[in-house]
């Protein structure tokens, strides 16, 4: 059975860990495929003291219909005469059923500021014409602040924070589209944020909207000096991945209680346990989904947290 080690130096994360630290995490879809299914299959990307989800698609066909950026057909369509560049002639209406979703969530110990999103979004020549994001801070019910920035003449905002593509000749990937987050909800937060973007007055069925290179970009910090423990310093973890979902914990230096909590992508805890003094213990995720969690030890020493996976 191959085991993985981790090895870290200790005490290397203190007080420091306190002050705001910056990250930009950049979703793009590089994995993408038209057969891969309804949710992103590319590795999310990581920053210390937040995890972020993978993007899935609802509503729309069961595949993308283009490879490598989140790109689905099956919007809600403008009833209107198409092609129409004048944004008051289009009269559809969002579907409120049909969006790509992604959820950002602060770990334990550590609180998340969020300040904008950046995208590309790109539509086919029967394509939607308009677009929005909202979250679930307010149960999506207004559209989040947007802007064009930098300026892109061939995108605008209107009123009510929907974007809209200004020329209907124009189907390559667009830059600029970018949502301003700010207000209590998005500042030093201790909760998950779920993020919705909705597509609509399409041209066609078949019309696609997609979008790539999604930024997020923000700050993180932890509301409590946390070191890595001595006693942790050498731990062994596996099998990782684990095709089973049964995995074992090794530590022969473990000399007091720990606390072991394990927490999946959008920060839901799965399994949290006390444990006394053990070189060994098993945990048995065998019931949960195949993806990326993550494994916190805490004792009076410190804490540690590590990537693990479920691949059955």
């Amino acid at each position: 059975m191959k085991k993985i080690v981790f090895l870290m130096a200790g005490a290397i994360f203190s007080s420091a860990i306190l002050t705001a630290q910056s990250f930009t995490a950049l979703y793009s879809f590089d994995s993408v495929k038209t057969t891969s299914g309804l949710t992103d299959p590319t590795p999310v990307p990581t920053a210390t003291g937040v995890t972020f989800g993978s993007f899935s698609a609802t509503g729309t066909p069961a595949n993308p219909n283009a490879a490598a950026r989140f790109s689905f057909t099956g919007w809600a369509l403008d009833p209107s005469t198409p092609f129409d560049d004048v944004y008051s002639s289009l009269t559809g209406a969002i579907n409120t059923s049909e969006y790509y979703e992604v959820t950002v969530s602060p770990l334990p110990g550590f609180t998340m500021t969020l300040a904008s999103i950046t995208f590309k979004a790109q539509r086919s020549g029967t394509g939607i014409r308009t677009y929005s994001v909202c979250s679930s801070a307010d149960a999506y019910a207004s559209n989040l602040s947007a802007s064009i920035n930098p300026a892109n003449t061939k995108l605008s905002v209107q009123t009510g924070n929907i974007f809209f593509w200004n020329i209907d000749t124009t189907t390559t990937g667009q830059t600029g589209s970018t949502i301003t987050l700010s207000g209590t909800d998005f500042t030093n937060s201790t909760s998950s944020v779920t993020f919705r973007f909705y597509g609509w007055n399409a041209e066609a069925t078949g019309g696609s909207f997609g979008i790539d290179n999604v930024s997020f970009n923000g700050s993180v910090t932890g509301t409590t000096s946390i070191k890595t423990a001595s006693n942790l310093s050498s731990f062994l973890i596996y099998p990782n991945p684990t095709t089973d979902g049964l995995f074992t914990i090794e530590n022969n230096s473990l000399s007091s209680h720990s606390i072991y909590t394990i927490s999946n992508l959008v920060g839901k805890i799965i399994y949290s346990k006390e444990i006394e003094s053990s070189n060994f213990i098993n945990i048995d995720l065998s019931n949960e989904a195949n993806g990326i969690y993550f494994l916190n030890i805490k004792n009076d020493s410190g804490s540690s947290t590590k990537k693990i996976t479920i691949n059955k």
